[in-house]
């Protein structure tokens, strides 16, 4: 059995050490988990070789052209192949619009106020110093060192550029069996990564890789079977119907090897053949062939490229979409990261548009199933080029109106039709995973002490006046009061069973608990709380309170408790128009709601005096809206992320620079006992990690939703583990 593997070819290696790895995964479950760093370690394996192969291929490949095929190539193959590329980018910008709407939102992360550093592009695409890119990592650099070696090259004469020819062939040579030696172990890495993801990737994440690959099958076979043999019969007297019979013994291979090298000598006597039909061979046109296929194949091709639609649907995957700038400058950075690895550009890639490194797991996982189908886009594209080059070394090109009218028209109808169908059947049979608006509405303070829940707002001079009680009183008496403003998520709400609960919930009961105390809650409103307090109805107020400038005086302020950072809660389609200042300063008729934070809403309103701020009783008011009269929500990102998993039609945005304000309790401006307790507990409880705890619960989502075991034979079937 062992033996029968060994004999298979690689792609047959790697299909069956992906099946024996879903089945691993599957039987074991989430105890296979570890074998991910495997896999991690043989990727790694394989990148070792990528920089230095694209150095010696490109220097090598490049320098050994003579200065009349050099030219002929880079002007003639060398538009068509950019036109292409071009082309390829733009269809698959285009192929996230297939991916079908999910609604969800999740808790707030911490990831999202990280520092997210500027992408230096001058270091990206400029080797001002090559070792530097190369230690770096930049790809694009590398590919510019290197074709700028090449060039230098091929006007050079003598024995020393015949010897460093020989010398990068030798090197490529030494890096290419290097290579296939790390090929006969990646079928272990695939085994690895795929019994690692069956066993711990949940049933959600297993459905949006559907929408991957049924997207990216899709595209593979638009750019295959429509748009590239379109555009020969568009603009060549070769039809449609001749460019996909003399390609289809090459497809046939290539998709069943996943290897395009071998069909390269076929792809030039198929393409000769297909000229002589139409009289438009002679010998510097078969020449011409022989010398462009080889070098193209070099270069990357639109089945390449296809593999960027990874990225897109890594965005898609992570709610984070990737904006127009950031999508020309992927295009343009994936493009020249492909002249390596695969293995190297989607990491580059994913880097560049800070999405996580670990998703890369998922294309590794994938990719032998869909490198068959980009091998087939690949050939293709190679077979186009081909025709197009020769068609216009020979004038044969045509490039009138009528022509390029058909080529658009024909063009734009496949991609909509392919795009809509995509996005229909997916949008019918993948839908949005479970709401978690059930788990924040579920949570449960942990800390249980005697507690008393008053629903009732106390009503200034009507309700009796009570002593302001030091923490000596407060003991006494053994309660402490605390005011709270309901429906301020995540700090004080009602949960599905009528419970209080929230952060400043579970700070409360655990401050009445180390005094030794019961606990009474007492709702306020924040234009009542220097009476409230002056008035006795309670000690203290715990309720997410931004430390107000105009209040400072009239009440006193514990140490900062949390530091929040300022954001803009909107519908989802509008989100996008608040992520930056030029953007809200472009709006036309928005109105701007807000709770609190007035001093900053006045400097708002200078700033944009446009804009229309609003004044609202709650944060309910703004999510409850039917009429869209609000266009947006100035509140905290923490709080707005937890009102969102309540109305996932909204989501949220940081304001540009991440804007920070403190949040504190309030005591009455004599209390000064029980301010002075409260700061030195509220240290303590900070250094110990309780208040850590419950930032990490209820801002976090930590340990929120109980975490049950993935399915597995062995725990759920056989019994064998609990």
């Amino acid at each position: 059995m062992f033996k029968k593997l060994l004999n298979m070819s690689s792609s047959t290696q790697m299909i069956v050490a992906m099946l024996i790895g879903f089945a691993v995964g599957i039987f074991f479950g989430e105890s296979v988990g570890w074998l991910s760093s495997i896999g991690t370690g043989v990727i790694l394996l394989m990148q070792m070789t990528v920089l230095p192969y694209i150095v010696v291929s490109l220097v090598g490949g490049i320098g050994k052209l003579k200065p009349d095929t050099a030219k002929l190539i880079f002007s003639r193959a060398g538009v068509i192949m950019v036109s292409l590329w071009a082309l390829g980018l733009f269809i698959i910008a285009l192929m996230p619009l297939s991916f079908p709407f999910i609604e969800s939102a999740s808790f707030f992360s911490t990831s999202i106020i990280e520092p997210v550093a500027d992408i230096d592009y001058f270091k990206l695409y400029i080797p001002s110093n090559p070792f530097e890119s190369m230690a770096a990592g930049y790809v694009p650099a590398m590919v510019v060192f290197s074709i700028a070696m090449g060039l230098a090259l091929i006007g050079m004469k003598g024995d020393n550029k015949i010897q460093l020819l020989s010398f990068m062939h030798t090197c490529g040579e030494i890096f290419g069996r290097i290579t296939q030696g790390m090929v006969k172990v990646l079928p272990v890495g695939i085994f690895a990564m795929s019994a690692s993801a069956a066993g711990t990737m949940g049933v959600d994440e297993f459905a949006s890789m559907q929408v991957y690959l049924i997207s990216y099958f899709a595209l593979c076979l638009l750019l295959t079977f429509a748009v590239l043999p379109w555009i020969v019969a568009s603009l060549t007297p070769i039809t449609y119907w001749q460019t996909v019979q003399i390609s289809k013994a090459s497809l046939v291979t290539a998709f069943a090897t996943g290897n395009i090298f071998i069909v390269l000598p076929v792809i030039v006597e198929e393409c000769k053949k297909v000229l002589q039909q139409h009289n438009h061979t002679h010998e510097d046109t078969d020449t011409l062939i022989e010398i462009l296929v080889p070098i193209a194949f070099t270069f990357p091709n639109i089945g390449k490229l296809t593999v960027i639609l990874f990225v897109y649907f890594c965005s898609w995957f992570n709610g984070s979409p990737i904006e127009i700038i950031d999508q020309v400058s992927l295009s343009a950075s994936g493009l020249l990261s492909l002249f390596g690895s695969v293995y190297v550009a989607i990491p580059f890639m994913l880097d560049l548009v800070h999405l996580p490194a670990d998703l890369f797991q998922l294309f590794a996982m994938s990719g032998f199933i869909t490198g068959k189908f980009n091998s087939i886009a690949a050939v293709m594209n190679l077979f186009v080029l081909t025709l197009l080059t020769a068609a216009m070394f020979q004038k044969n090109l045509k490039l009138f109106p009528p022509q390029l009218i058909k080529m658009a028209t024909g063009l734009g109808v496949s991609v909509i039709i392919t795009v809509a169908v995509c996005r229909l059947g997916m949008g019918l049979f993948i839908h949005s995973p479970e709401t978690t608006s059930g788990v924040i509405a579920n949570m449960q303070v942990a800390d249980k002490v005697p507690t008393i829940v008053k629903t009732q707002y106390p009503q200034i001079g009507v309700t009796p006046k009570s002593p302001v009680a030091n923490i000596d009183m407060i003991r006494q008496r053994g309660m402490l009061k605390v005011g709270y403003i309901p429906s301020n998520v995540p700090f004080s709400y009602y949960n599905n069973n009528g419970d209080l609960v929230g952060f400043d919930i579970a700070m409360a009961s655990k401050l009445a608990e180390d005094i030794g105390v019961k606990v009474e809650f007492v709702p306020f409103k924040k234009k009542d709380l220097v009476e409230s307090l002056n008035n006795g109805y309670f000690d203290i107020a715990m309720s997410g309170l931004s430390t107000d400038i105009e209040l400072l005086g009239r009440l006193n302020f514990t140490n900062q408790v949390l530091e929040l950072n300022y954001a803009i809660a909107a519908p989802d389609h509008m989100v996008k128009q608040f992520k930056t200042n030029e953007s809200i300063a472009a709006l036309e008729d928005a109105t701007i709601a807000y709770v609190e934070h007035s001093h900053s809403v006045q400097e708002a309103q200078r700033k944009y005096p446009h804009l229309k701020f609003v004044k609202l009783s709650g944060y309910q008011v703004f999510f409850r809206q039917k009429d869209s009269k609000y266009d947006g929500l100035l509140i905290s990102a923490e709080a707005g992320s937890a009102w969102t998993l309540f109305f996932p039609g909204y989501g949220i945005t940081l304001l540009e620079h991440n804007v920070r304000y403190p949040v504190a309790y309030a005591v009455q401006s004599s209390n000064q006992s029980l301010l002075n307790y409260v700061n030195n507990w509220q240290q303590l409880r900070q250094v110990d990690g309780h208040q850590q705890q419950f930032y990490d619960y209820w801002m976090l989502g930590l340990g929120a939703k109980p975490v049950k075991p993935r399915w597995s034979i062995i725990r759920d079937v056989l019994h064998w583990v609990e």
